[in-house]
């Protein structure tokens, strides 16, 4: 039986990909996705800043 994937590492890796991508877009969509997680407020925070494509 293989182990249960780490589901914080998952979106973790996610969010790097958000910022590898680096658009407004996308952070949105990961907001979208995981709106009550950590790493929403840190994209909120991109967001707010405004430096975005």
């Amino acid at each position: 039986m293989t182990p249960a994937p780490d589901s914080e590492a998952a979106v973790q890796s996610e969010y790097d990909g958000v910022t590898r991508k680096g658009t407004r877009e996308a952070y949105e969509r990961f907001i979208r996705r995981h709106p009550e997680h950590p790493l929403a407020q840190k994209a909120r925070d991109v967001l707010a800043k405004g430096t975005l494509r």
